[in-house]
């Protein structure tokens, strides 16, 4: 009986899949972090526009 089962390939160990290298939750937060500083750069940009356009002569 045991010699069927290993010739079926029963006797060995179930093959898991392996884990996924980035975890949902790992997922979730890089994209959060991303999106953190996507908005960190556009709010650079924004004082950086605003700094130029008050420094530029205004014609009057």
């Amino acid at each position: 009986m045991a010699r069927k089962r290993a010739e079926h390939g029963r006797d060995r160990p179930a093959q898991r899949p392996a884990a996924p290298a980035v975890t949902p939750a790992a997922g979730i937060r890089a994209d959060a972090e991303r999106a953190a500083l996507v908005a960190f750069i556009r709010a650079l940009a924004r004082d950086a526009a605003r700094a130029d356009h008050a420094e530029t002569p205004q014609d009057e």
